[in-house]
């Protein structure tokens, strides 16, 4: 009798772990699969902000057969170039003359005697500022002031926005509560909720022009993609 109910004691034992294992597995299946039920989302920040410097080149070109005439003329022009940037109000550590590029016409032409000029001199100077505005208003008269005194230059400003760094933060935490808000919204479409997040991945930063015509404004755009689990 006794090792009947010693057998009897272990099978029961034996059938009690072999249910609370199969519950278990049960349980374990039934959780793996609702980690199946993911929905992927991006959320968008969008912002305008005021460029906060302007790259300015201007350039010219001089041609010539003699080059130590075209390097007091290069001089020359310069010299009037820097003055009158100077005499509207910016600072000397704004403006910089990059090395002159010369190029002689003679090495690359098959025929010389076609050449009336057998160099060509490409300058630029350039103004790194922050005073956007004193180069919006010298951009207008600055070229017709410069053929007056024979510079035919031409100009380009590059307004640049460096202050990305100090709205990044705020543009994250605003695109993930947009794709926390499209989450939701697929949720009660889909008769679900939304569970933990899964993955989440920070696209880059794009600073553009607002348009054409207003480069001296950009457009900071930043998309989040982020997966959330499904309940």
């Amino acid at each position: 009798m006794v090792p009947f109910k010693k057998n009897m004691i272990q099978g029961g034992a034996i059938v009690l772990a072999a249910l609370v294992l199969g519950l278990c597995m049960v349980w374990t299946v039934k959780t793996f699969k609702s980690y199946d039920n993911t929905v992927k989302v991006r959320g968008l920040c969008e912002k305008e902000v005021p460029a906060d410097r302007v790259v300015w080149r201007i350039s010219y070109n001089e041609k010539g057969n003699d080059l130590a005439d075209l390097r007091n003329t290069i001089r020359r022009n310069n010299d009037v170039i820097v003055k009158a940037l100077r005499d509207a109000g910016f600072a000397e550590d704004e403006i910089k003359v990059a090395n002159a590029s010369y190029d002689d016409r003679y090495n690359w032409s098959n025929n010389v005697s076609q050449i009336t000029f057998r160099y060509q001199v490409n300058q630029t100077v350039t103004v790194f500022t922050k005073n956007l505005d004193l180069v919006r208003k010298l951009q207008q008269t600055l070229e017709t002031d410069l053929v007056n005194q024979n510079i035919l230059a031409n100009s380009y400003a590059d307004y640049q926005y460096l202050g990305l760094n100090d709205i990044k933060p705020e543009m994250i935490r605003e695109s993930l509560e947009n794709a926390r808000v499209a989450a939701d919204e697929f949720a009660n479409n889909s008769h679900s909720k939304i569970g933990k997040m899964r993955t989440a991945s920070q696209g880059y930063f794009e600073v553009e022009d607002l348009d054409e015509n207003t480069p001296q404004v950009k457009k900071v755009r930043v998309v989040t993609t982020v997966e959330y689990y499904l309940k």
